[in-house]
C-alpha cells in the first residue's frame, strides 16, 4: 500500500493507504482505510476514515464517521454529525463533537464539548486554563460555538450524556450521568446522576438529582450548615437562643403559605435549582399576589434550574427558568417560562412569556403575547405583536 502525503495544498480520493499525513492543507473525498492517519495541518473530511491510529495535532474537521483503534487528540478536532469509535481515546488539546464519541478507554485532559459520551473507564480532568493555553488563537475563542457547532466552557468540560462503568470527573458539567461507579471532584455540575455502585462526591459538585442512592460524605455534607453554626456560637457571634433557633430552622422547621399549606425551608429536595421566593414574614408570598411581581433578583453564576417569583436576572443556567415576571439572563440551556418579558442570548427550549421576547437563537418554539426580535428559532412562533428575525 501507498501511502498519502499533504505538505502544501491537495486532496486525497477514497481507498487503502498505508500512512496519511496532513502537513499543509488538505481535503479527504471518499471512504479511506489506513495503518496510521496524522493530522499536523488543517485538514477536512468528507468520507469515512479506518485506521489502527489516529493522530492530531492541527485542526481537523470531520464529517464522516471515524473509526480507529488508537485516537490522540493534542490540536483541535471538531466532528459534526459524525461517530468517532475507537478502543483507546486521548485528549488533551479540544475536541467537539455534535453526535458521538465511544471508546473502552477515554481521557481527557484538555477541554472537551460532546453530545453523548460512551465508554468503558472514562476519565475527565478539566483544566481552568485549558481553553486559554489550547492551540485556539485568542480571537478565535469568541467565534468557537459558531465554528465548532458547540459551546466551549473556559470552567468546564461540556458533555450531554455520558455512560459507563467507571466514571472520573473533574470540573465536568453534564445533563445526564449513568455508570457503575463515580467519583466527582473541582465544581462538577450533574443535572440527572444515575449509579448503581460507589459514589463518591466533593462537596465543591453540585448535583441536580440522584434517585434513590445513598453519597458517601453525603452525611457530612448535610451536617455542614448546623457545624457553622455550632462555630458562630463558640466565638460568640450568636447566643445560645440564637443558635437554637437556626437549628431548628436548619433541621425540621417549615414555613407556610397564606392558605396554610406547608413549605419546607430546607426540606426542598437537594435538586440543584434555585429557588427565589418572597415571604412575609413565614408566609410564602404566591406569584400572584402584590409584591412578588416588584420583586427582583441578581443572581451571579450558573445555575441549574431557577425559579423566580419575580423579576430575574442572571447569568447562565443549565436548565429551566421559570419566573414570574421578566427574564433577563446569558444563556438558557431548557425552557423559559416568563409572566413578562423575556431578554437573553441563546435559549436551549421553548419560550412562554407574556410580553415580548428578545433573544439570539432559540432551539424550540416561541409563544408571547407581544413582539418577537430574534436570530433564529427552530420551532414555531406564535406572538402577539411583530415578529423579526435577522
Amino acid at each position: 500500500m501507498q501511502d498519502a502525503k499533504i505538505d502544501g495544498m491537495g486532496t486525497i480520493y477514497g481507498g487503502e493507504y498505508k500512512d496519511v499525513s496532513i502537513g499543509g492543507m488538505g481535503k479527504l473525498k471518499g471512504n479511506i482505510e489506513a495503518e496510521k492517519v496524522i493530522i499536523n495541518g488543517m485538514f477536512k473530511s468528507n468520507g469515512e476514515i479506518i485506521a489502527n491510529e489516529f493522530v492530531c495535532d492541527g485542526l481537523g474537521r470531520i464529517l464522516k464517521n471515524v473509526k480507529v483503534k488508537k485516537a490522540k487528540i493534542s490540536g483541535v478536532l471538531k466532528i459534526r454529525r459524525a461517530k468517532l469509535e475507537a478502543d483507546n481515546i486521548t485528549c488533551d488539546g479540544v475536541i467537539t463533537c455534535t453526535h458521538e464519541v465511544s471508546a473502552d478507554e477515554i481521557y481527557i485532559d484538555g477541554v472537551c464539548s460532546i453530545s453523548k459520551m460512551y465508554g468503558d473507564k472514562i476519565t475527565i480532568r478539566n483544566k481552568n486554563d485549558g481553553l486559554t493555553n489550547s492551540k485556539i488563537p485568542t480571537k478565535f475563542l469568541m467565534l468557537t460555538n459558531i465554528y465548532l457547532g458547540r459551546k466551549l466552557s473556559l470552567s468546564h468540560s461540556l458533555v450531554d450524556v455520558i455512560e459507563c462503568t467507571d466514571l472520573e470527573a473533574s470540573g465536568l458539567k453534564a445533563k445526564i450521568v449513568k455508570a457503575q461507579n463515580v467519583r466527582l471532584s473541582n465544581d462538577c455540575i450533574i443535572e440527572n446522576l444515575e449509579c448503581a455502585g460507589q459514589t463518591i462526591i466533593d462537596d465543591t459538585c453540585k448535583i441536580g438529582n440522584i434517585p434513590n442512592k445513598q453519597i458517601e460524605g453525603a452525611d457530612n455534607m448535610a451536617n455542614a450548615s448546623i457545624i457553622k453554626i455550632l462555630e458562630l456560637y463558640k466565638s460568640g457571634k450568636i447566643n445560645v437562643e440564637e443558635a437554637e433557633e437556626m437549628i431548628s430552622i436548619a433541621s425540621n422547621r417549615s414555613f407556610k403559605t397564606e392558605n396554610g399549606a406547608e413549605v419546607p425551608s430546607v426540606g426542598w429536595a437537594d435538586d440543584g435549582k434555585i429557588r427565589i421566593v418572597a415571604f412575609r414574614g413565614t408566609k410564602l408570598l404566591k406569584k400572584s399576589e402584590a409584591g412578588t411581581y416588584n420583586l427582583s433578583v441578581e443572581y451571579k453564576g450558573e445555575a441549574l434550574n431557577v425559579e423566580c417569583y419575580g423579576n430575574l436576572k442572571c447569568g447562565d443556567v443549565l436548565n429551566n427558568v421559570d419566573a414570574g415576571a421578566s427574564v433577563e439572563c446569558y444563556d438558557i440551556h431548557g425552557n423559559v417560562n416568563s409572566g413578562h418579558s423575556v431578554n437573553c442570548k441563546d435559549i436551549g427550549g421553548n419560550v412562554d412569556a407574556g410580553h415580548s421576547v428578545t433573544c439570539g437563537d432559540i432551539e424550540g418554539s416561541v409563544k408571547c403575547g407581544s413582539s418577537i426580535n430574534c436570530k433564529h428559532i427552530s420551532g414555531s412562533i406564535d406572538a402577539g405583536g411583530k415578529v423579526n428575525i435577522s
